[in-house]
C-alpha cells in the first residue's frame, strides 16, 4: 500500500468512524492548552521604532573604475547590517537604558541552550552562566533588530523592537549612525587607495602631455606644415580614436590591479593564511580560452562601428554575444578563483564583501586586457594601413596622435582625480536616510501569539493524531485488498441498505423497483454468491455450507437466509439449519413461531430427526429450538452432530448452516470440522484485519474448507458505480 492510500484510508475511517472522537479531543486539548499558552508567556509590553535608508545598490556587477562607485551589492550591504561586528559596535554606542533593556528583557529565546541546559542541569551539573556582552549581542542581532526590503531598489525599513518607547528610538538611530560612519570609513580608504592612483598617474600624464606637444611644435617648427593625403586623413582619425581608447582601457586596467594589490596587502597586513591572494596567478585554461573569444569579439564589434550604426542587427548581435561571453567569464572566475579569507580573521560580512570586490575586479580585469588587446590589433591593423605615406608624413600623424591622446586621457584622469577626492572626503554617500526613526508604536506580544497557535496547532495534531493511530492500530476490512491480503478470495459485496431489511428479491418484484436501487444491488450480488458456490460445488461435490463471522451482527444469519432463497430461485431444494443455539435468529427473519429443533434432536437418544419448516416452495427451516440446556453446546463435539450433518444433507441440494460467531464461542469450530465448505462473514468497517486472520487461523485449525469472505454493508456508493455501468452497458441495451 503506497502513502497516498495509507492516508486516503486513514481520513476514510477517521471521517467515517472517529469524527466524534477528533471533536472531542480537539476540544478537550484546547480546553488545557489555551490557559496554559495565555499565562506561560510572561511579556513585557513591546514598541516599534522604523526608519527608511536607501542602500545605493551596484547595477553593474563588472563596472568600469570600480573605485569611484560608492556602494556595494544590496546582499553584502544586509549582511553587513546583519553581522556580529556591526551589532557590537552599535552596543559600545547605545545608551544605557537601552542596553539594560536588551539584557533585563530579552525577547530573543535560544530553545536549543534552554533544552541543553535542561540536559546539563538533569544530569547534576550547573550550566555556565551566559556572558551579558554576548547574550546583548545575540538579542540584538536576533530579537530587537528587523529589516524589511519589500520596497525594492535599495530601500530598507530598518525597525527595532524594545520594551520601552525610547529603547526603541535609540536602537534604530545607533543603527543608522554606525552604518554611515562603517559605510563612509569603507569609501574613504578606498577612494584614498584611488586617488593615490589618480595623483601618480595624473602627474606622468601631464608630463607626458608636455613632452608630445613639445616634439610636435619642434617638427612643425623644423618643417613646416605637412598635410596628409586625403584618402589617408580617415584611417589617421581612426588610428587616432583607437589609440585615445587604448590609453582609456590600459588607463582603466592598471586601475583595477592597483585595487587588487590594495585588498591584496591588506589580507596580507591582517595576517590571513588566503595562498590564493598572493601574486597573481596565470589564469586557468578556460579563462584564456573566454579571454580569447572575447577579443575576438571586441575586435569584431570595433571592426562593425566603422561600418554601421550601434542600432545595426549585427552589431547588436554581436553586443549580445559579448554579455554573454563576459557573464560566463564571470562564473568561470568565481569557480576557479578562491578568494574568501580564514573565517577566524574576518566577520562573515567583511569576508562576503571582501569575496565580492574581487571577483568583480578579476572578471573587470580579464574584461579589460580583451578589449585591450582587440584594440591593439586593430590599431596594428590601422598603422599597416598608413605605410604608403612618407616617413615625415608618418612621423606628423604619429606626433598628433600622441598629443590627441595624452590630452583625452588627461581630462580623463582629472575627472576621475576630483571624483576621488569628493569621495575621500565622505561627500560621496551609500547610505542615505530616508525617513528618521518615527514615533514607536505598541505591539501585541508575540510570544503569547505564538504560544497561543502553537496551542492550537498542538490540539488539532492530537485530536487528528490520536484517531489516526488508533485506526491504524486497529485496521478494519474496507476493501477487497484487505481481504486478499490475508490470502482469501472475495466472493462477493453486499451493500449497505437504507432500509435496514435486506431481502432478496424474486424476479417479478425486481421489475417493479428501480435499476440502480440498493435492494437491485444486493440482489444481483448475492446471485453472483450462488454462481461463485454453484461452481465450487462442481469442483468438489459438497452438500452442506456453514456461514460464520468473527463477531456478533456482521450479517451472517441475513446472509443464510438471502443465500438460500437465491437457490431457491434456482431449482434448488435448500435446507437452513439455526445452530446458534445462544441467539437464534432464523425463525425472527422469516417470522416463523418457535418450536422445537435441533437443540432438542440432539439431546435424543434415536435417531436425529429434528422437525422441518416450509419457508417457500423448496425451502425449508430446521429452528434451534427450545428451551436450551446447560450441555446444548457441548452437544456440538460429539458424533451425533456429525450424523446430523450427514443425515439432513440427505433430504436436501443444499444444507446452509447459521452459528455462534468463531471467535465468541469456539465450540462451533467442530460444526465448521462436519461441513463440507465454510463461508466467512466481515461487517466492512467493522471487522478487524486482526480478527478475520484469528478466524482464518483457527478455521484452518480445524482443517475446514474456507471457500473465501463475503464484504457485507459496504457504501452503497462504491458499489453503485460498477452496476450502473452494468446496467448501462448490457441490462440497459435489452429490447423490452
Amino acid at each position: 500500500m503506497s502513502h497516498w492510500q495509507l492516508l486516503k484510508r486513514l481520513t476514510q475511517g477517521i471521517v467515517r468512524r472517529r469524527k466524534r472522537l477528533v471533536l472531542l479531543s480537539v476540544v478537550v486539548a484546547l480546553m488545557i492548552l489555551l490557559p496554559v499558552a495565555y499565562y506561560l508567556p510572561k511579556a513585557p509590553p513591546r514598541f516599534r521604532s522604523t526608519a527608511t535608508v536607501l542602500l545605493q545598490t551596484q547595477p553593474n556587477p563588472v563596472p568600469v573604475f570600480q573605485e569611484f562607485a560608492p556602494s556595494r551589492p544590496l546582499a553584502v550591504q544586509l549582511s553587513i547590517l546583519k553581522s556580529r561586528s556591526l551589532a557590537e559596535s552599535v552596543l559600545e554606542m547605545l545608551p544605557e537604558a537601552a542596553r539594560k533593556d536588551l539584557i533585563e528583557n530579552p525577547l530573543y529565546v535560544d530553545y536549543f541552550e534552554l533544552i541543553y541546559n535542561a540536559y546539563v542541569r538533569l544530569r547534576g551539573v550547573e550550566p555556565q552562566a551566559p556572558d551579558p556582552q554576548r547574550r546583548a549581542v545575540q538579542e540584538l542581532r536576533q530579537g530587537r533588530l528587523k529589516l524589511d526590503t519589500a520596497a525594492g531598489e535599495g530601500l530598507i525599513d530598518l525597525s527595532a523592537e524594545a520594551s520601552k518607547p525610547q529603547a526603541a528610538i535609540d536602537i534604530v538611530n545607533t543603527y543608522v549612525e554606525v552604518l554611515l560612519s562603517r559605510t563612509r570609513s569603507f569609501n574613504v580608504e578606498d577612494s584614498r587607495v584611488a586617488r593615490e592612483f589618480l595623483e601618480d598617474q595624473l602627474a606622468a600624464v601631464k608630463k607626458t602631455l608636455r613632452d608630445s606637444e613639445d616634439a610636435l611644435r619642434v617638427f612643425t617648427t623644423a618643417r613646416g606644415g605637412i598635410k596628409i593625403p586625403d584618402q589617408s586623413q580617415a584611417t589617421v582619425r581612426q588610428l587616432s580614436q583607437v589609440e585615445s581608447a587604448l590609453a582609456e582601457i590600459t588607463t582603466q586596467r592598471r586601475m583595477t590591479e592597483t585595487r587588487l594589490q590594495h585588498l591584496r596587502e591588506k589580507v596580507e597586513s591582517q595576517k590571513l593564511m588566503a595562498p590564493a591572494l598572493g601574486p597573481a596567478p596565470a589564469p586557468p585554461a578556460e579563462i584564456q580560452r573566454l579571454r580569447a573569444q572575447l577579443t575576438q569579439l571586441e575586435l569584431a564589434l570595433l571592426d562593425l562601428r566603422t561600418k554601421f550604426t550601434d542600432r545595426h542587427p549585427r552589431v547588436a548581435v554581436v553586443k549580445e554575444r559579448i554579455t554573454e561571453v563576459q557573464r560566463e567569464l564571470g562564473e568561470t572566475v568565481k569557480k576557479t578563483t578562491p578568494v574568501t579569507p580564514t573565517p577566524s580573521a574576518v566577520p562573515r560580512a567583511e569576508r562576503i564583501d571582501f569575496a565580492e570586490q574581487v571577483l568583480a575586479l578579476e572578471t573587470a580585469l580579464h574584461t579589460l586586457l580583451s578589449q585591450e588587446d582587440a584594440l591593439h590589433q586593430q590599431a596594428t591593423g590601422l598603422q599597416s594601413a598608413l605605410n604608403k605615406l612618407s616617413r615625415g608624413e608618418l612621423e606628423y600623424s604619429r606626433l598628433v596622435r600622441d598629443a590627441e591622446t595624452n590630452r583625452s586621457l588627461h581630462a580623463l584622469l582629472t575627472e576621475k582625480f576630483q571624483a576621488a577626492r569628493i569621495r575621500e572626503q565622505g561627500e560621496m554617500k551609500a547610505v542615505k536616510v530616508i525617513d528618521p526613526a518615527g514615533p514607536p508604536v505598541p505591539l501585541a506580544a508575540p510570544r503569547r501569539l505564538t504560544f497561543l497557535l502553537a496551542a492550537v496547532g498542538v490540539a488539532m495534531v492530537a485530536g487528528v493524531g490520536m484517531p489516526a493511530a488508533i485506526e491504524w492500530l486497529n485496521k478494519r476490512v474496507e476493501t477487497e485488498e484487505d481481504v486478499e491480503a490475508e490470502h482469501l478470495p472475495v466472493l462477493a459485496l453486499l451493500p449497505r441498505l437504507r432500509s435496514r431489511r435486506p431481502i432478496f428479491l424474486t424476479l417479478i418484484e425486481e421489475r417493479r423497483v428501480k435499476r440502480l436501487s440498493d435492494d437491485f444491488i444486493f440482489t444481483e450480488a448475492l446471485r453472483n454468491l450462488r454462481v461463485t458456490v454453484q461452481l465450487a460445488m462442481l469442483g468438489q461435490r459438497f452438500r452442506s455450507l456453514l456461514i460464520t463471522s468473527p463477531w456478533a451482527a456482521e450479517g451472517k444469519s441475513t446472509l443464510v437466509v438471502n443465500l438460500g432463497l437465491a437457490f431457491e430461485e434456482a431449482g434448488s431444494r435448500v435446507i437452513l439449519v439455526d445452530a446458534d443455539f445462544l441467539r437464534p435468529a432464523l425463525h425472527k427473519r422469516l417470522k416463523i413461531p418457535p418450536s422445537d429443533g435441533l437443540a432438542q434432536a440432539l439431546h435424543t437418544d434415536g435417531g436425529i430427526q429434528p422437525p422441518l419448516v416450509a419457508v417457500v416452495d423448496r425451502m425449508w427451516i430446521a429452528p434451534g429450538g427450545r428451551p436450551f440446556k446447560p450441555q446444548t453446546r457441548g452437544m456440538l463435539a460429539t458424533n451425533r452432530l456429525k450424523q446430523f450433518v450427514n443425515d439432513i444433507g440427505q433430504q436436501a441440494e443444499l444444507v446452509i448452516c447459521d452459528c455462534s460467531p468463531v471467535l465468541l464461542v469456539p465450540d462451533n469450530l467442530f460444526l465448521a470440522a462436519a461441513v463440507d465448505a465454510v463461508i466467512i462473514v466481515t461487517k466492512a468497517g467493522s471487522t478487524s484485519c486482526r480478527d478475520l486472520e484469528r478466524t482464518k487461523a483457527l478455521l484452518e485449525g480445524v482443517r475446514a474448507r474456507v471457500l473465501g469472505v463475503v464484504i457485507n454493508e459496504l457504501p452503497a456508493s462504491i458499489l453503485r458505480r460498477q452496476y450502473n455501468h452494468y446496467c448501462r452497458q448490457y441490462v440497459g441495451s435489452e429490447d423490452r
